[in-house]
C-alpha cells in the first residue's frame, strides 16, 4: 500500500478552506503515521504531493442496489441512471452519479450526491492542494460488521479509518476540477497561434506589397527614361517627368505632339473619372489610347470635359467602335488652348 491521507469530510455545505477536516496519514505498510484535524490548506502541506481519499459524511450520498437485465459495460452508465431516476429526488442534471461493475446476478451497486455541492467542494479541495483520488459515500468506506454504521469517523484514528475502499468512487474523470491558472491555458495558447499566424500572413502580405511597389517603380523609371531618355539618372520618376515636361512647356510653348509622358500626364488630369479602371493603354504615333475596366462613371456632362481637354491643348473622344475605350491626342492648332497662347 503507498502512502495516503484519508480525509473524514463535513458535511459539503458547511466546508470552507478554513473547516477543520479529520485525517489520518497512512505509510505504504498501512499503519497509521499521524491522524488530526487539519485546515484543507495545511493538509495539502502535510502530505505534498501525496494523493487523498475523501470520505463524505453519513448520509450526504444516497447508496442503493439496483437491478438491471445484462447490459454491455459501454452502456451500463445509461442503464444505472435510468433505474434510479424515478427513485431520486432531484432531476439527474443535478447529481453525480457512479455505480460499480455488474453482478453476476444482474445487481449494480449504485450512489449519487449533489452535483452543485460535491463539485463546490472538490474545486476547493483541489485549489487547496490536495489530489483527490476518490470521494466515498461514507456507507462504503466502513469495514465489515461495523457496529456503528451511521456514526462518523472519529479521532484517535482506529480500525475504521482503515477500511478497504471500493475500486469505483464519485471522484469521476469527467468532474475532476482543472486548476485555476490553466483554464486560461489552452485559451491563451489559441490565440498565440491565431496572433503567430496572423503576423506570418501580414509579414507575406507586406513582402508581396514590396515587391508589386518594386515592380511599379522599374515600370515608372523606364517609362520615363523613354519619354527623357536625357535624364541621366532615376531617383524620383513621377517628380522628375514633371520636371522636364513643365521645362519643355516653358521652352516650346508646348511639346511634341509625339510625346507620350507629356499627353499621359495631361491626360490624367482631364479623365479623373478613369483612375483605378484603366485595363490598358496604347500609345501610338501621338495617339493615346486607353481601355478602361467595366463599371466606371462616365462623365455626367460631356461638354465640360470637352473643354477641360482643351485647356490642356487635348483632344478627347470616346471611341466609336468600343464603349470602354477612350481617345486622347494632342489638338490640331488652332485649338482654344493654342489661341489662347
Amino acid at each position: 500500500m503507498k502512502q495516503s491521507l484519508r480525509l473524514a469530510l463535513p458535511p459539503l455545505a458547511s466546508l470552507t478552506p478554513d473547516t477543520p477536516i479529520p485525517f489520518a496519514l497512512f505509510d505504504r505498510g498501512g499503519s497509521i503515521r499521524r491522524s488530526g484535524t487539519l485546515p484543507a490548506s495545511q493538509l495539502a502541506t502535510l502530505a505534498p504531493g501525496r494523493r487523498a481519499q475523501a470520505i463524505l459524511h453519513p448520509g450526504e450520498a444516497v447508496v442503493t442496489v439496483v437491478d438491471l437485465p445484462p447490459v454491455p459495460a459501454r452502456r451500463l452508465d445509461a442503464a444505472v441512471q435510468g433505474r434510479i431516476e424515478p427513485m431520486a429526488l432531484e432531476p439527474l442534471g443535478e447529481l453525480c452519479v457512479a455505480h460499480g461493475p455488474q453482478a453476476a446476478d444482474g445487481t449494480v451497486l449504485a450512489a449519487w450526491v449533489s452535483r452543485r455541492l460535491l463539485l463546490k467542494a472538490w474545486q476547493m479541495l483541489h485549489d487547496a492542494g490536495l489530489k483527490l483520488d476518490a470521494i466515498v459515500p461514507f456507507e462504503l468506506a466502513l469495514p465489515q460488521g461495523d457496529p456503528a454504521p451511521h456514526a462518523p469517523l472519529e479521532l484517535p484514528a482506529d480500525d475504521r479509518w482503515r477500511a478497504p475502499l471500493p475500486a469505483w468512487s464519485l471522484a469521476r474523470a469527467q468532474w475532476r476540477p482543472a486548476a485555476r491558472h490553466s483554464r486560461w491555458r489552452a485559451p491563451l495558447a489559441w490565440a498565440a497561434a491565431a496572433l503567430g499566424l496572423w503576423l506570418a500572413g501580414l509579414n507575406l502580405y507586406a513582402v508581396q506589397l514590396r515587391g508589386e511597389a518594386r515592380a511599379l517603380q522599374v515600370r515608372n523609371e523606364q517609362a520615363v527614361r523613354e519619354a527623357f531618355p536625357e535624364i541621366p539618372v532615376i531617383i524620383d520618376p513621377l517628380r522628375q517627368a514633371r520636371n522636364q515636361y513643365d521645362m519643355l512647356r516653358a521652352g516650346q510653348g508646348m511639346t511634341a505632339h509625339d510625346d507620350f509622358m507629356p499627353v499621359a500626364l495631361d491626360a490624367a488630369q482631364v479623365l479623373s473619372f478613369a483612375a483605378g479602371h484603366v485595363a490598358a493603354l496604347h500609345y501610338h504615333d501621338g495617339r493615346l489610347r486607353l481601355e478602361l475596366a467595366p463599371g466606371y462613371t462616365p462623365p455626367a456632362d460631356e461638354a465640360a470635359l470637352t473643354r477641360a481637354a482643351a485647356a490642356q491643348a487635348l483632344d478627347v473622344r470616346k471611341d466609336s467602335d468600343a464603349a470602354n475605350v477612350w481617345i486622347v491626342e494632342r489638338a490640331v492648332t488652332g485649338s482654344p488652348k493654342e489661341a489662347h497662347r
